[in-house]
């Protein structure tokens, strides 16, 4: 092979730039070529093994190996620059947790220079973003210096990753101008080329370490634009109307066109910023909202039927699966009316019976028929079928609201259903209990797979992307 016909020392290096997208490849094209490989096979194996899914660690006895921060890994990557290449799955949301306990690995300053401050004075990405560069890494240098979690650091790892698939972002992330800039050249970048982070297609966030604390769901907005991205795991995000900047994708020109699940863990959302960000997510399937408020957070009382006739005006067309659930809330739930009817192709569907409770306020419903209200909560496109209660305050009317007509409906309106589940918690009320019971044996009876839910975190049904 002509190949083979070239100086050694050429052949290593051609080989050296296959890795490690095409390095097994080329090594089993013939047994030549593979002889020539195995000088590399155990570097590769060691590389992918440490890189491919990397998160950071510090381990006391082997020291000089601990990665912790975004600046440890900067170092790594400047020493051997292929080692960006193997990492698929990151996750940095540690960064820098372990600072409290051994000092990072420190950087040269510019003027001693050096490798990593050669990816800083030749990266692309400041220059496109009109960053100095010498000023974002006296920043970096500062922050390692100071024993402290680095932002600068950390966006800029985003600017060396170009076969990351799955990215969770450091709990401390927090946005400043200049990453924001940074940032918005990656993903503009990534949306052109073949460049850093355009092969991403599961973004998390990450629970920050102070539980308090939240974050606009805005912050998440550029990850979203990604070119493939397709499954978002967002916690603890808070918005409403009296927090004007908490939009996700306001005065954005950009749209989450991709995105098809979405998972909002312990979020504390009104109407608004969920209609806004389904309104730039035209292609969602999957969504799950777990509904959280704190003491002394600024919001305190949730309207939930607002928020659920948000999702069905913004996205009735085409989501497949929604839970909205309650996980905490301080306030009350604000009386309205809620429908979820509207729905042309839901199939799983799990909801409170709080929001039962609010149609049951909202209307006459002693005097029963056969076009019971509330009904409008449960499509008849749907197959799986799962609501959320603590089993106390007068919850049983809502059973009783739901399924009054349910056995002689089942035919006509709801002859999908096959799968049913209720919360029963072990301390629900007894006449709740029994509610549901009858409810679960008539469901049997109509060949549905009924069964109650003992546990508050017991498994439901499989979503999408699930975390």
């Amino acid at each position: 092979m002509m190949f083979m016909q070239l100086p050694i020392e050429i052949v290593d290096k051609i080989i050296q730039h296959t890795l490690p997208e095409g390095f097994e490849s080329v090594a089993l094209t013939c047994k030549r070529i593979y002889g020539q490989c195995v000088t590399f096979i155990a570097h590769h194996n060691e590389l992918r093994s440490r890189f491919q899914t990397f998160e950071y660690y510090l381990k006391p006895y082997r020291l000089k190996l601990n990665l912790m921060s975004s600046s440890d890994l900067l170092l790594r990557i400047a020493d051997e620059p292929v080692v960006a290449r193997y990492i698929r799955s990151a996750t940095f949301a540690i960064d820098s947790y372990f600072l409290t306990r051994q000092l990072p690995k420190s950087v040269p300053s510019i003027h001693d220079g050096g490798a990593i401050v050669d990816l800083f004075a030749n990266s692309v990405y400041l220059k496109e973003a009109d960053l100095d560069w010498k000023e974002y890494y006296t920043t970096l240098e500062s922050d390692v210096r100071e024993g402290r979690y680095s932002q600068h650091g950390a966006a800029f790892l985003l600017t060396l990753l170009p076969n990351i698939e799955k990215l969770i972002i450091p709990r401390s992330w927090k946005p400043n101008d200049a990453t924001d800039k940074l940032l918005d050249a990656v993903i503009d970048k990534a949306r052109k080329s073949t460049s850093s982070l355009a092969s991403v297609t599961r973004f998390e966030g990450s629970i920050s370490l102070d539980r308090s604390e939240r974050c606009e769901l805005r912050w998440a907005s550029p990850f979203l634009a990604l070119p493939h991205v397709r499954s978002f795991n967002g916690r603890s995000c808070v918005g409403s109307e009296d927090i004007p900047r908490s939009l996700a994708f306001r005065d954005s020109h950009r749209i989450a066109e991709t995105l098809q699940v979405a998972h909002l863990i312990h979020c504390c959302l009104d109407d608004l910023n969920i209609a806004d960000f389904l309104r730039h997510a035209p292609s969602l399937k999957t969504l799950r909202y777990m509904h959280c408020t704190k003491n002394g957070s600024r919001i305190q009382d949730w309207d939930i039927c607002k928020f659920v006739n948000a999702i069905e005006r913004e996205a009735g067309s085409h989501l497949v699966q929604l839970s909205v659930i309650i996980r905490e809330l301080q306030g009350s739930i604000i009386p309205g009316k809620a429908s979820i009817r509207g729905f042309q192709q839901l199939q799983t569907l799990e909801i409170p019976l709080e929001l039962v409770m609010c149609n049951i306020a909202a209307a006459a419903w002693y005097t029963f028929k056969s076009s019971d209200p509330f009904l409008d909560l449960i499509p008849s496109s749907v197959t799986q079928f799962s609501l959320v209660s603590k089993g106390t305050d007068h919850h049983e009317e809502a059973l009783d609201a739901l399924f009054h007509h349910f056995q002689s409906n089942y035919d006509s309106q709801q002859s999908a259903l096959q799968e049913m589940q209720i919360s029963c918690l072990m301390n629900a009320d007894e006449v709740y209990k029994d509610k549901c019971a009858r409810v679960l044996r008539e469901a049997r009876d109509k060949g549905v797979d009924a069964v109650d839910q003992r546990f508050t975190n017991g498994q439901t049904f499989l979503w999408d992307g699930e975390p």
